[in-house]
Parts: structure tokens; sequence; C-alpha cells
């Protein structure tokens, strides 16, 4: 078996996907597909097709690519899909990532500073007052 034919293997393995979903996928047959795993044949007129629906390069599926190259582009995969996630949230549940993220980061990097934040602190929001003049009011508004 060829590279290219593994790492198409490889590929659909990873995203879960049998031959035949990947075939109906391209608008091919299985066995056409099936020829391209086993290296009986090579998948240039799907190869497009192909690197987009596995989210890699056609360099990649040829063998002209290295592994770290791929590392990279996964996790580029990886950050557009938390990154369209994040951007479906409420206004509430993007403050509650930000001040995750913020303490967490803060956390393994040790750096005081970056737990600082554009965002208002849910925690410190509901326990001090908003102004010194409201020092006796309950708090209003929380984020």
């Amino acid at each position: 078996m060829n590279l290219t034919a593994q790492r198409l293997r490889a590929l659909r393995k990873r995203e879960g996907l049998s031959q035949t979903e990947v075939a109906r996928i391209l608008g091919i047959t299985r066995t056409a597909y099936n020829k391209y795993e086993s290296g009986a044949s090579a998948p240039s007129r799907k190869l497009r097709e192909l690197a987009q629906l596995y989210h890699v390069s056609t360099d990649y599926i040829l063998g002209e690519e290295d592994a770290l190259a791929e590392k990279l582009r996964e996790a580029d995969a990886r950050t557009s899909s938390h990154l369209r996630k994040y951007l479906d949230l409420s206004d509430e549940g993007k403050d509650i990532v930000d001040i995750t993220l913020d303490a967490v980061y803060a956390r393994e990097s040790n750096d005081v500073s970056s737990t600082e934040s554009s965002r208002p602190r849910v925690k410190n929001t509901a326990a001090a007052p908003k102004s010194p003049t409201a020092a006796g009011a309950a708090p209003t508004d929380r984020h």
C-alpha cells in the first residue's frame, strides 16, 4: 500500500467514516473509493474534494507534506471549530468562556497580568457594589 492510500485510510478512520459514506460524499462508488485506499487507483479527480473533506492539503494526501504540518493544520481546524461555537454563544455564554479561558491561562502560565480582562468578572460583580456611592445597595446588574 502506498503512502497516499495509507493516508486516505487513516484520515477516513480519524473522521469516523466508512468507505461507503466517503464514496457517497464524493459521488463515486464504494469500489472506486476502495481502490484509492488500496493503492490500485490514484484519486486524481477527487483529490481536492478529499482534501476538503479531511481538512488537509492535497500535498499531505499525496505524501509531499510532513506530519508536523498536518498537526498544525489539525490545530487550525480545531481552533476554527471552537471559534464557530464561540461566535454562536449568547453574550453571557461568551463571558463565561472568557472568564474560564483567562483563569486556565493564568493558572498554566503563572502570569497574574493575564487574568485581567476587559469583560466584567462574574465573581466580582456579584460580590461587590459597582460604585462607592452604591455601597449600601445590592448590585442590580450581573453579567
